[in-house]
C-alpha cells in the first residue's frame, strides 16, 4: 500500500510539474537593433536623444545626444535590412519642408521603464 501511495504521490507531482505555466524569459534589456516595422512613436531630443516605443515598451538609442535631433523631426535610415542598428547613421530632417539637419549615429537599444522625458518644444 505505501508503494502505491509513493507512486501515486510521485504521478501528483510530476502531473503538477507538467501543468505549471511555462517560465517565460526574461525580457532583453539591451539589443544591437530595432525593426522599423515594430516601432509605434518616436521622440527626439538634442540633450535626451531618441527614443522609440515598441509593444515591448520604450527604447532609449545609447548613441547619445545630437544637436539635430528635435521634436516634430523626422529620420532617414539608409539600412537594406529594415533596422535601425547600432553604428548606422540616421538623417534628421524636417518632416514638412524636407531641410536637413544633417545625420546622428546610432548605438545600442536599451530598455527603459516608463515613458521617456516629454522634450521642450
Amino acid at each position: 500500500m505505501r508503494r502505491f501511495l509513493g507512486i501515486v504521490a510521485a504521478l501528483a507531482l510530476a502531473a503538477l510539474a507538467l501543468a505549471a505555466p511555462a517560465r517565460a524569459e526574461a525580457p532583453a534589456l539591451s539589443q544591437k537593433c530595432l525593426m522599423n516595422r515594430d516601432i509605434r512613436a518616436k521622440r527626439l531630443s538634442a540633450d535626451q536623444g531618441y527614443f522609440a516605443k515598441t509593444s515591448r515598451g520604450w527604447w532609449q538609442n545609447s548613441g547619445g545626444a545630437c544637436p539635430a535631433y528635435a521634436p516634430r523631426r523626422a529620420l532617414k535610415t539608409a539600412s537594406i535590412s529594415n533596422q535601425q542598428c547600432s553604428g548606422d547613421v540616421v538623417e534628421v530632417y524636417d518632416a514638412i519642408t524636407r531641410i536637413g539637419f544633417g545625420g546622428c549615429a546610432l548605438g545600442d537599444w536599451r530598455r527603459i521603464s516608463g515613458e521617456p522625458p516629454v522634450p521642450a518644444q
